[in-house]
């Protein structure tokens, strides 16, 4: 069997600037995935929180910074985010700690899309050298495999196809905004409720597991019904732990 000749790269560029048109752009999504190490029990939930929000902030600045033009001076592509998603993927017992498996995910608008959602600084459009950040420069990379830097699904579809035009492609785009409009709508509009509601899920594992502050067990001194509940959660022990 002959291979098919690749595709040309500027049928790539294309399907960015006349296609997809900002499937991942608008919004652009900065993922990172990370980890923290918890003492079992979620009795310092308020503690825990804060440490959540400001884990965030720190990340969120650390994209902010990095995503900026090649130019002389360099303008940044983001200001803030206009939705956070923070995902409790995992939880994993160490020892007498937890590890949490966390992925922060931020919903930026960048300042270089147009109304029509084309990039007002691609090489293409502005016929010059790419000023882009590194980062954005490498999105789109013919030959990149998921997992690898610069991959974009669709233009994995596109090199498969061997056209700009085939309707796998179309379907690619359509699935790609898709998911970008359902992490929208699943996102929070400040750090505070994002990290709220990991907190929430740790307290809910723990209340299912029996795992009290400091301990894994059942080993600690049970409140009366009508007292606060040991684990944090503000509620009486008879509506939370002892329920």
């Amino acid at each position: 069997m002959i291979d098919k000749p690749p595709v040309e790269e500027t049928n790539f560029s294309d399907i960015c600037t006349n296609q997809c048109r900002g499937a991942c752009c608008a919004p652009w999504w900065g993922i990172i995935n990370y980890s923290v190490i918890k003492k079992p029990g979620p009795a310092h939930a308020n503690a825990f929180r804060a440490e959540l929000v400001q884990g965030i902030r720190i990340r969120e600045k650390r994209i902010v910074k990095a995503y900026i033009t090649g130019e002389a001076p360099p303008r940044p592509l983001f200001t803030r985010p206009e939705s956070y998603n923070l995902v409790l993927r995992d939880i994993k017992k160490e020892g007498e700690n937890l590890r949490l498996e966390l992925i922060v995910m931020f919903a930026f608008r960048c300042s270089f899309l147009s109304e029509n959602n084309t990039c007002e600084i691609h090489p293409t459009v502005i016929s010059g050298p790419d000023i882009r950040p590194p980062h954005c420069g490498a999105l789109g990379s013919p030959g990149q495999r998921p997992g690898e830097q610069g991959y974009c699904p669709i233009i994995g579809v596109a090199e498969k196809s061997q056209g700009t035009l085939s309707p796998e492609i179309d379907k690619a785009i359509r699935d790609e905004k898709s998911t970008a409009e359902r992490y929208l709508a699943e996102g929070a509009g400040d750090m505070e409720t994002a990290a709220s509601r990991v907190v929430e899920q740790l307290l809910e594992y723990c209340r299912l597991n029996n795992i009290t502050s400091g301990t894994t067990g059942t080993g600690d001194k049970k409140p009366g019904r009508n007292e606060p509940c040991h684990c944090g959660s503000g509620r009486k022990y008879k509506k939370c732990h002892g329920a």
